[in-house]
């Protein structure tokens, strides 16, 4: 069973958000929490709340938390604030205020192509390549 959670119109930038998100494929959803707990950024924390809120979902729907893992999150751009900002001479310089939409998936079932089970098995390739 997959469970689907998103947060849309966050103020942070999409740029800020997603270099937090590559560490979390493919972990385990409980592993990948007490993770964002210790990143001291602002988005960790409000993926660390979307992600909390698919867990509490994965219990109310009798899912053995031990084996949800994240199967995909992503992050797109929301739409633009924009604001002046006034300079000397009467001039005025735009600022953009860029805003997020996280998605996040969250599935039961063992994932086939993780990270660590790539390297894993490229390991094991170079290994049986030079015997």
């Amino acid at each position: 069973m997959e469970i689907k959670v998103k947060s849309s119109y966050l103020r942070v930038s999409p740029r800020k958000v997603r270099p937090v998100l590559h560490g979390l494929r493919g972990e385990i959803a409980q592993d990948a929490y007490v993770a964002l707990s210790f990143t001291n950024k602002k988005g960790a924390a409000l993926l660390a709340a979307l992600l909390k809120s698919a867990i509490a979902i994965g219990k109310e729907n009798d899912l053995e938390l031990e084996k949800l893992y994240i199967k995909s999150v992503s992050c797109s751009e929301g739409p633009r604030l924009k604001r002046r900002q006034i300079k000397a001479r009467g001039r005025s310089d735009a600022i953009t205020k860029r805003m997020s939409h996280l998605n996040l998936v969250l599935s039961d079932t063992v994932i086939e192509n993780t990270k660590k089970e790539e390297k894993s098995g490229q390991i094991a390739n170079k290994a049986n390549k030079a015997k």
